[in-house]
């Protein structure tokens, strides 16, 4: 058999008509069950099961060569196939532009509160974070444990670069809920718990002095904090400066007495000494304070329970156990749950774990300076939401423009998404942020397919008729015996 006959097997194969009803069915209803999909498990979710997998990529290429094949069986081509090939050209053109901007765009959020200004976004992506400041050693490392979870038999283990350090994945769990309890343990920070009694409800939490996020913690209309006094002119500056309105400052003093603040809706702060299991006199109406546990050095004991995970992945709770090893040994295993950060202890310096999103840069900056949100009547639910940003592009300049939910902002080739907020004091206005670099391939295409229908509609029918014009004069030309060439064959026709 020639290579011409092979050739010629080849491009009828890829050119058929079958292939293309069966390759257009396929990406029609994939295409279907994506947006249920996504409306079920969350857009993280379809792209990481759909549109970013390898056989979603081998069907748009299967595509793009039937297209391509359906041109080459037209060869050679002739005036007739002008808008046929331009058609499949712009075809080819999107497919081309849609490939790019699944591949090479960018699909993150980014969340800004009133007044703060930022040029990072967080990706849809998972990552497994490690920095270690003591060895100036910090590594980031893509994960897809939704697919590939690390287990104890079969650990995942990323290398710090720089170091001899690796970090150790050895257990995954797609939604947990988690406790935390304290224990008396060697070098740790002064911890103690109590007891909030209101009218409707009991609740209890643990305060651990000077930790950033364990220090303070807010109940609804009354705070409370814990803190540590080296000495007792700082022990009563603490007490008598305890904070605003409804906050409760229990401060340890030097003599290892806790002592309190508790101010009120007006006047001085409340002051006393705290007595383990007995009410602390805060001045509080219809609300009791008890502290039950104190302990001078604690150390927090984290409890992992897995828990039936939530259909959306958005409101999942997911936790990775790891730990670091090198030669001098490994540290004890933690469970990092999603979009936390966890110190561990590994040998003479702390290390920081975490489990979130990786940030891009963006080129600008982006100032929220007013969010604004309406409510339907009657309801607390929001029906329009828009926030009011100051872009500062070193390139571009300064201005101010409006996000709404059904006015983007388009800015360098991104789009920003008016997606969600969260109320409180400031409010937090919530941006999806996507940057499609094929977006201006799909246009073109589009464009392209567009005039190639019109040409096929209007211009191929038009050349027809001239073509016509100019075999019916030569005809006639040829039966009155004059072998000249009429100057205008489509007036002759006529």
């Amino acid at each position: 058999m020639s290579n011409w006959n092979i050739g010629g097997r080849v491009v009828a194969f890829f050119s058929s008509v079958r292939l293309a009803v069966v390759t257009m069915l396929t990406l029609g209803g994939i295409a279907a069950f994506a947006t249920f999909y996504e409306m079920r498990h969350g857009t993280p979710a379809v792209q990481r099961d759909i549109y970013q997998t390898p056989w979603f990529a081998f069907l748009l290429g299967l595509l793009g060569v039937n297209v391509f094949s359906v041109m080459v069986s037209r060869w050679p081509w002739t005036k007739h196939h002008i808008g046929f090939l331009i058609a499949h050209v712009g075809i080819l053109a999107v497919l081309g532009g849609s490939v790019i901007s699944l591949y090479r765009g960018l699909d993150s959020n980014m969340a800004l509160a009133e007044g703060e200004t930022s040029d990072r976004v967080m990706l849809l992506e998972r990552a497994l974070h490690v920095s270690i400041p003591g060895l100036g050693a910090h590594g980031t490392y893509p994960v897809l444990f939704e697919k590939r979870p690390p287990t104890p038999d079969h650990e995942q283990r990323y290398p710090v670069p720089g170091t001899d350090i690796v970090l150790v994945a050895d257990a995954y769990e797609p939604h947990v809920t988690m406790s935390e309890t304290f224990e008396a343990g060697p070098n740790g920070a002064p911890a103690l718990h109590f007891v909030l009694e209101a009218p409707m409800a009991t609740q209890d939490a643990w305060l651990v002095a000077d930790d950033p996020q364990r220090s303070h913690l807010d109940f609804g209309m009354v705070s409370f904090g814990l803190h540590a006094a080296g000495n007792e002119e700082q022990a009563q500056e603490l007490l008598e400066h305890a904070g605003a309105a409804n906050h409760l400052s229990f401060v340890l003093a030097p003599d290892g007495r806790i002592r309190f603040g508790a101010t009120g809706a007006s006047g001085p702060a409340r002051t006393g000494v705290v007595e383990i299991g007995e009410p602390v006199a805060t001045g509080w109406p219809g609300l009791g304070v008890r502290v039950d546990q104190f302990l001078p050095s604690a150390v927090a004991r984290r409890t992992v329970v897995p828990a039936p995970a939530p259909k959306k992945e958005e409101r999942r709770n997911a936790a990775v156990r790891l730990r670091l090893e090198g030669p001098s040994g490994a540290s004890e295993p933690e469970w990092v749950r999603w979009g936390e950060v966890r110190p561990v202890r590994f040998g003479d310096v702390t290390a920081s774990l975490a489990y979130r999103s990786p940030q891009a840069a963006l080129p600008f900056r982006v100032t929220l300076l007013r969010f604004n949100n309406e409510s339907y009547p009657g309801s607390r639910m929001a029906s329009t939401y828009e926030s009011t940003v100051r872009i500062d592009d070193p390139e571009q300049g300064t201005f101010e423009t409006l996000i709404s939910m059904n006015h983007p902002l388009h800015h360098r080739g991104y789009i920003f998404f008016q997606s969600s907020f969260v109320e409180g004091r400031p409010m937090i206005s919530i941006f999806s942020v996507a940057r499609a670099p094929g977006l201006p391939l799909v246009y073109f295409g589009t464009a392209l397919i567009g005039v190639g229908i019109a040409w096929m509609f209007y211009g191929k029918p038009w050349l027809a008729r001239r073509q016509a014009a100019q075999a019916l004069a030569a005809h006639r030309a040829r039966e009155s015996g004059d072998d000249a060439k009429p100057a205008d064959p489509v007036s002759a026709g006529a």
